[in-house]
């Protein structure tokens, strides 16, 4: 797909002029060539004032630079900040559509508080590199935009936001490359770690183990990813960056993480699937880079099955309970006959249900006695004194002191406020 019609003239002429209102800065879109397609009259102002007819001397080192800003910025899946070859800071939001690189928009022209000073004197060496020679008064003459890091930051947000209500950009893609890119930093970091220490990188493998099993068990994406790179650091450090070997390190890690799914209650056969797709995958990948997705699509998966069938099991379990509850609401709550049902021990069926429905036993206990309470006190005759006793209740009293506390009235009042607007038997149909 081409960049133009993806970013028509119209297009980028209300983007830039939404762009420069909120940010002050000029926005020039680029394609994939560096070509300026739109924007700053197709060359930048500040070459333009200081070499006049000779700017074009700098029109290729300038479009390698756009080249390079788009490109890392893809790479990156993030805004990407640099300089332009006269020292002032650019930065770069890439285009991307079916996982290619179209083009991007830069912004910037600017300095930072602390180049101020120097940039003059900065850009006039650059120039003299490229055997340009500028007098001191074309200098003297330029005005610069001063621009905090904090302030960049909010302006690449501004312009992905931009890309995205366009429809513009295809931010799956930069996401993915971008958590890729984090997470190869973090690796990165385990394994400069493991050259300075003089610890047992297998032993370390192999305390970690458990760990991620049990971030699987308990369904902790962040954790266990977290603890992946921490393996996938002792991995590349133990097999000296060997691929092969590495192959055989993460196909011992699938058999682990399979393992911790079984063992959770995943079926081993629809594991045994997912698996061979993955092994199957792996014999055609040749470097880290590919390995590491699908191997982060594995974790996710078994993750994900784990914690269905955890959600399955915690359904169950707290369904057992309040079914348990419904048909034993009037007597004295007995938390262990209600964890017996539901085939679990006292803490655990007191903390599980808690957790699935915010309420204790007690509590929902007694919010079944006043739903029923309120609903007799609409449809019966029966006296306070009466519907205490069929709700399990001490006495009236106490029936009295708990329906006002969840109702905010008392149950006398609760009947003549809501038994005089029931339907009576007939009302409200057509004769």
């Amino acid at each position: 797909m081409a960049l133009q019609p993806l970013v028509p003239r119209t297009v980028f002429a209300s983007l830039s002029e939404k762009y420069t209102a909120q940010t002050g800065l000029p926005l020039i879109l680029v394609n994939a060539k560096g070509e300026i397609v739109s924007g700053l009259n197709r060359s930048c102002k500040i070459c333009g004032r200081l070499l006049k007819s000779r700017a074009s001397a700098f029109d290729a080192p300038c479009r390698l630079r756009r080249i390079q800003a788009i490109e890392e910025a893809f790479r990156y899946g993030e805004g990407y900040i640099t300089t332009c070859p006269l020292g002032l800071i650019i930065f770069a939001v890439p285009l991307v559509r079916d996982n290619a690189l179209l083009g991007g928009f830069l912004s910037g022209f600017a300095v930072f508080p602390e180049m101020k000073k120097d940039i003059r004197d900065e850009m006039a060496g650059h120039l003299r590199a490229f055997g340009e020679a500028v007098s001191r008064s074309r200098f003297d003459r330029l005005k610069f935009k001063v621009i905090l890091m904090e302030e960049v930051r909010d302006d690449v947000a501004f312009l992905w936001t931009m890309t995205k209500k366009s429809g513009l950009n295809d931010l799956g893609v930069l996401r993915a490359r971008n958590e890729s890119y984090i997470q190869q930093y973090k690796i990165a970091n385990v394994l400069e770690d493991l050259k300075k220490s003089n610890s047992d990188a297998e032993r370390s493998f192999l305390n970690k183990h458990e760990a991620i099993i049990e971030k699987v068990k308990f369904g902790d994406k962040t954790g266990a990813r977290e603890i992946l790179n921490e393996i996938l650091g002792s991995i590349f450090f133990m097999s000296g960056m060997n691929f092969e070997i590495i192959k055989v390190r993460v196909i011992e890690l699938i058999v682990i993480l399979s393992r911790a799914a079984i063992e959770a209650g995943a079926e081993a056969k629809e594991l045994l699937g997912l698996n061979y797709s993955f092994l199957t995958d792996l014999n055609s990948v040749t470097e880290t880079e590919a390995l590491l997705p699908r191997l982060n699509e594995i974790l996710e998966n078994f993750i994900q099955k784990v914690y269905l069938i955890k959600a399955k099991k915690t359904q169950g379990a707290v369904g057992r309970m309040k079914e348990y509850l419904r048909h034993h609401y009037k007597g004295k709550l007995r938390a262990g006959e209600v964890a017996k049902a539901a085939g679990l021990s006292k803490s655990r069926a007191s903390h599980l249900f808690r957790e699935e429905t915010g309420s204790s036993l007690l509590e929902y206990q007694r919010k079944l006695r006043i739903d029923r309470g309120k609903h007799l006190l609409m449809n019966s005759d029966l006296s306070l004194a009466d519907l205490a006793v069929e709700l399990g209740f001490f006495d009236q009293s106490h029936f009295t002191r708990t329906f006002k506390q969840t109702e905010r009235m008392p149950p006398s009042h609760f009947r003549r406020k809501f038994r005089d607007v029931r339907p009576q038997d007939g009302a409200g149909r057509p004769g």
